[in-house]
């Protein structure tokens, strides 16, 4: 990750973290997502799911809930990217 996160044309997709543990572990959630902020800011991070995989064993609403706890603390501006922004200019929507 670090050396991913060193090249500024990557991103990373906050995705599919529930895919291994088969659950939709919040602390899980919040664990990588803080690590994988550290590394790549927000601006270079964006929130995904697996669905519809996830659905196995969470709703989406619950899903999202997770993430949404996981930036709770972080500025208005950094979950405004994770949540919009930096997909909206990586995919050019």
């Amino acid at each position: 990750m670090k050396a991913l996160a060193a090249c500024p044309n990557v991103v990373a997709k906050l995705s599919g973290l529930g895919t291994f543990l088969h659950a939709n572990d919040a602390d899980h959630i919040a664990k990588v997502t803080e690590i994988t902020l550290r590394l790549f800011g927000a601006d270079r991070c964006l929130f995904g799911s697996n669905f519809p995989i996830e659905k196995i064993w969470t709703s989406y609403s619950d899903l999202f809930n997770a993430y949404q706890q996981a930036t709770a603390n972080l500025p208005d501006a950094d979950r405004q990217a994770i949540f919009n922004d930096t997909a909206a200019r990586v995919y050019r929507i």
